[in-house]
């Protein structure tokens, strides 16, 4: 199975973060340093490369459901690293230290501030988990490029721990790094219709199926995807 297909089962991070939600199950993700987690258990942390699907990580155009919305807070950076250190500082009113260190340096006690774990950067998206230096992640950033190359960042909120996924209800991609991948037909077998990046939203309207070692969910006008990293929308 290729990495990032379908990327299955549930993994709690506490000596690195790269994330994945299930329904109905505690998700805590520790900052400490970047990882990943995949059907391979050998695959490697996505980098640069581009996506090697025949799809597009954005809304099908049939698709009803919602994609990634507007940018918060207001802005545009010549880097996504500038993005997320305005965000902290403006949005979330914080101190930014950087990328999250792998450990607590020699001879200090904590770091106070904010920090960000690198999930996925290429040259159409970059993707990082924030909060602060050795406590639970306060969310995801999805920072996106403009036409004239500006970085604009949407901070997408970890789900109450108790949140579930719900047919009727609203769920969107979460913690996928750069894609997750969607399906006519809920198999790792079905035809590829898109790959949609975090932050894109639709209702749900079947599931769950057990297929392929994996839990599938529906999402109107996308399609069937991995439980494993979709997130219910409060």
């Amino acid at each position: 199975m290729s990495n990032w297909l379908d990327r299955s089962g549930y993994v709690t991070l506490f000596a690195f973060a790269g994330g994945a939600v299930v329904t109905g199950i505690v998700v805590v993700v520790v900052l400490f340093l970047r990882g990943g987690d995949d059907d391979d258990p050998q695959a490697p942390v996505p980098t640069s490369t581009a996506i090697a699907i025949p799809a597009t990580p954005t809304a099908a155009p049939s698709a009803t459901a919602t994609e990634v919305p507007a940018a918060t807070p207001a802005g545009s950076f010549s880097t996504p690293d500038d993005a997320v250190a305005s965000f902290v500082q403006e949005g979330l009113g914080g101190v930014y230290i950087g990328e999250c260190p792998p450990s607590v340096p020699s001879g200090e006690d904590a770091l106070e501030g904010i920090c960000s774990i690198e999930l996925y950067r290429s040259t159409e998206l970059a993707t990082f988990n924030i909060g602060p230096f050795g406590s639970e992640a306060l969310g995801e950033a999805v920072v996106l490029p403009d036409a004239d190359g500006r970085w604009s960042l949407v901070f997408l909120d970890f789900p109450p721990l108790d949140a579930q996924i719900t047919i009727g209800l609203d769920a969107m991609v979460f913690q996928a790094a750069d894609c997750l991948r969607f399906r006519p037909d809920p198999n790792v077998d079905a035809e590829v219709a898109s790959c949609q990046i975090d932050g894109t939203s639709g209702k749900v309207v079947d599931g769950p199926v057990e297929a392929d070692d994996l839990t599938w969910w529906r999402l109107e006008g996308l399609g069937w995807a991995s439980a494993s990293f979709l997130a219910p929308v409060e």
